[in-house]
């Protein structure tokens, strides 16, 4: 078999600089070789931070940055996700290493990226959407998470540890309101304890948002057809599941947020404001967490807010 060159990456930078390079078709031409997959396109995503083609209608290759794991997490979470959602996740046909890059194979799933179609659909549909969203969480995390599984058992006490600890300087990097930097240490500390230390742990996807969710239009109405990326999914407490599409999808919509937590199960009692404080201390630990990026999704002001002020602004669920 031709031997690529494939780069041998040293950091991030080293990684944006080889992302865009043509060798990555002729790598998928030869891992569709290696395993028999006929094909008569080979078309590159724009989206995501792996190396990501569309093998014709049917299959997707998705070639992993050699950061946080995600192959390992990937590859275990879509196995042990399979038919617990109530929707479609991708099914994986093949997994395999390239020149050092770990690769899967997987179905393609039919619908578009909600991303594409959200600004056209009417909010009653919107309201179908999330709870139906809600309800497939539901679903998932209703499982005995597969604590056995390394690459998913990550310690969820550990890394709340680790983002807390990391929380001012990330969100430095990320160009963050000097006052939420002043503020952030006493903030986590003041809700740390809001946080279960004993809880049932579930197989959290991370990563729910409107470029992860698939959706098409039967008999004239918006239904969820997939969900996909598992690369960010880990162990942990159930209510980390709602902070990407809390910030990325129904950021300061009352009614959104209300329709995809009803749907989820909580009573109408405990859409209160320490379930608020919960889900804003989630959003600061969150691990790629931006919190300058999220102020901008909500107005252009919301970046000079307090951080009890962005907060009221993200999660509108509670009454005041």
């Amino acid at each position: 078999m031709m031997r690529l060159n494939l780069p041998v990456i040293a950091d991030t930078a080293d990684y944006k600089r080889h992302f865009s390079n043509d060798v990555w078709q002729q790598a998928v031409a030869i891992i569709c070789d290696r395993h028999h997959l006929p094909y008569t396109s080979l078309r590159r995503s724009q989206q995501g931070e792996n190396i990501i083609f569309f093998v014709d209608e049917r299959l997707v290759i998705k070639i992993f940055a050699p950061f946080r794991e995600s192959y390992l997490r990937e590859k275990a979470a879509l196995e042990f996700a399979n038919g617990k959602l109530g929707i479609e996740t991708p099914a994986i046909l093949c997994a395999g290493e390239l020149e050092g890059w770990s690769y899967l194979v997987v179905t393609q799933l039919r619908g578009v990226p909600a991303r594409e179609a959200w600004l056209e659909i009417e909010l009653h549909e919107r309201i179908g959407i999330v709870s139906c969203l809600g309800v497939a969480l539901k679903s998932l995390h209703n499982h005995a998470a597969p604590l056995s599984q390394p690459a998913l058992n990550r310690d969820w006490h550990g890394f709340i540890e680790r983002q807390a600890k990391m929380s001012v300087e990330r969100q430095r990097a990320c160009g963050a309101n000097p006052e939420w930097l002043e503020r952030l240490p006493g903030y986590i500390a003041a809700r740390l304890e809001l946080l279960p230390a004993e809880y049932e742990p579930a197989l959290l996807h991370g990563d729910v948002h409107l470029g992860n969710l698939l959706l098409a239009q039967e008999n004239g109405h918006w239904k969820i057809t997939g969900l996909f990326d598992f690369g960010d999914s880990f162990c942990g407490f159930h209510e980390y599941d709602f902070v990407a599409p809390g910030v990325l999808m129904v950021q300061g919509s009352r009614e959104l947020q209300r329709a995809i937590l009803l749907a989820y199960g909580y009573k109408e009692s405990q859409l209160d404001m320490n379930l608020r404080a919960r889900l804003m201390l989630l959003t600061v630990l969150y691990e790629c967490s931006d919190l300058r990026k999220y102020a901008l999704r909500l107005m252009p002001k919301a970046i000079t807010f307090t951080l009890d002020e962005l907060e009221a602004a993200i999660w509108t669920f509670a009454a005041e």
